[in-house]
């Protein structure tokens, strides 16, 4: 095919894109279903496949909520020739089936009209959480992952072991890392069998009264309908994460539609990194299309790997020649990228993997390819930084990763923010199933470096990380040994982190929590807390994750 016809096919092609995607908008403006069943929680695609029937058992929506579970499927014919159908997803899906617990509570939250401050009680203040640590492969090893020294400082009962790794702490009420309300002694309950309740699950406190708890007006009863709009983690990089991308709205409603037992839920997954160490590492988004003609040229093993059709249409644009075809000529690339026989495959890693170890002054690229190979060896991923920016990031510093973008993370202590979703695509340096189809069809295609943040200093005590959606936002507060900081109100509950020194927070009489390295607690809505912090010792700092109630300031 030479340039000429690739450009012809992919202008079809987006012609088939631009109505069916016209198709969804029109279909998404149909009233919500009769249908009485709902979605009501968050469930895990990375790590266990029994999250789907967890939530199913645990959360059911109460049965006045007007949205489908069992999504409407509308098989629509394309207006173009069918063997075109097979480059976009043509499946229309009810997408009221998004609406989530998640969800409903960020539709709450939104359309507040009035904020305002409520009376701390002992029903609504501060609660100390315990957290769970995730050991996953990549994590790192013992005490030497923030992880394992976190998990270790909120819980006393628990003991770091030195073999195992610690990959990640999660923050919030995902049910494959569910945090707990810490009761005290006078809320400490029996049961049946003698045995001591000295904990709650989170999920179970914010729905026995989301009014108060979740900010959502007029819900002072127990429901299962909300939850918190974030999941917060502390992660603890010592291996390459895989190479994915996360959906949006509308690709993850018919990802998980066709395919519920990898896509357990219909929610897009956008989150947001803040490094806590100098030596954070990760790639993102394709890098601009010169850079990767470049690579191209200086890394003959790829456009062997390619073949030369796919490399002279990426010369071809990298040279400025068709700059409005780029997207259509990289993405061409990516699946003859990813589709490539796996001998060929094989075959041109060795020689890449040969040549490189042979050189005597190694680029930045070199290093990291071979790190990749030496952590996967035989990965179609180990070729990946010739495509994707490599990003080094110092400590604060931060990005975010929107939809349908590829990225995997390399080393590093990070926080981590994100909608209530955990809709992973994958496709490389991973041995978890890879949906390379998928991922090829998902992606932006955009060449760009991705921005790097170090937040908005708001005053001389907070900073800000605001991503451009409404799900999520990260508060850094910092305060001098001996002096207070009052946490102001916000309409959305929070989830607070310790990251270092020691003190209190306090609501009037009503709760005096101390507070150090690791702990964490949970903050309900439109509820003010003061920061105390101890007068011998460093700063006291703490991170607030929260809805982003931030976004309009």
């Amino acid at each position: 095919m030479n340039l000429l016809d690739l450009m012809i096919t992919e202008q079809h092609r987006d012609m088939a894109t631009i109505e069916n995607r016209f198709r969804l908008q029109q279909f998404s403006k149909m009233g919500p279903p009769h249908s009485t069943n709902g979605t009501s929680g968050q469930y895990n695609d990375e790590y266990d496949d029994n999250a789907h029937q967890k939530m199913q058992s645990g959360r059911v929506i109460n049965h006045h909520v007007q949205w489908n579970s069992t999504p409407i499927i509308q098989n629509l014919p394309s207006s173009i020739d069918d063997e075109f159908l097979d480059d976009g997803i043509v499946t229309t899906v009810d997408v009221s089936m998004i609406r989530n617990a998640s969800a409903n509570a960020l539709s709450a939250l939104v359309s507040k009209e009035n904020d305002f401050e409520v009376e701390v009680t002992v029903d609504n203040c501060l609660r100390p959480l315990s957290c769970v640590a995730q050991e996953y492969a990549w994590g790192k090893i013992g005490s030497d992952g923030l992880v394992a020294r976190m998990k270790e400082a909120q819980s006393s009962d628990f003991r770091i072991d030195n073999a195992k790794p610690y990959a990640e702490l999660w923050i919030g009420t995902h049910p494959n890392g569910m945090s707990n309300i810490v009761l005290p002694p006078d809320e400490i309950t029996m049961t049946d069998d003698d045995c001591k309740l000295n904990i709650m699950p989170l999920i179970d406190y914010v729905q026995m009264n989301p009014e108060l708890h979740l900010g959502v007006e007029g819900q002072a009863e127990s429901s299962d309908d909300y939850d918190l709009t974030f999941l917060f983690k502390v992660l603890s990089i010592n291996k390459v994460l895989s190479i994915q991308a996360h959906p949006d709205k509308l690709l993850a409603a018919q990802l998980h539609t066709d395919n519920p037992s990898a896509y357990k839920d219909p929610n897009h997954k956008p989150e947001m990194a803040v490094a806590l160490t100098d030596d954070f590492e990760a790639m993102s988004g394709f890098r601009p299309i010169a850079e990767i003609g470049k690579n191209l040229r200086e890394y003959p093993e790829f456009s062997d790997l390619i073949g030369l059709e796919a490399r002279d249409h990426l010369l071809e644009a990298a040279n400025s020649h068709y700059e409005h075809h780029q997207k259509k000529i990289l993405k061409h690339l990516f699946r003859s990228y990813m589709e490539a026989n796996e001998q060929v495959l094989q075959s041109q890693l060795h020689k890449l993997i040969s040549r490189l170890s042979k050189k005597s002054d190694l680029l930045e690229l070199d290093k990291l390819i071979l790190k990749l190979a030496d952590q996967f060896p035989g990965d179609s991923g180990i070729f990946a930084p010739l495509l994707f920016n490599h990003l080094k990031l110092k400590k604060g510093e931060a990005f975010y990763i929107g939809a349908n973008e590829p990225h995997a993370y390399i080393q590093g202590d990070i926080l981590e923010c994100m909608a209530c979703s955990d809709n992973v695509v994958r496709a490389g340096l991973t041995p978890k199933l890879k949906d390379v189809e998928t991922l090829v069809k998902m992606l932006t295609y955009e060449c760009c470096v991705p921005k790097i943040s170090c937040g908005k200093q708001v005053d001389s005590n907070k900073t800000l990380y605001v991503p451009p959606v409404e799900d999520f936002a990260i508060e850094i507060v910092e305060v001098p040994a001996g002096s207070r900081y009052v946490l102001n109100d916000v309409r959305s509950p929070s989830v607070l982190l310790t990251l270092g020194g020691s003190g209190s927070l306090q609501q009037g009489s009503i709760q005096s929590l101390p507070v150090s390295f690791g702990e964490s607690a949970f903050m309900s809505a439109n509820t003010t807390a003061t920061i105390i912090a101890n007068e011998n010792g460093p700063n006291l700092k703490i991170v607030r994750a929260l809805s982003n109630v931030h976004l309009q300031n």
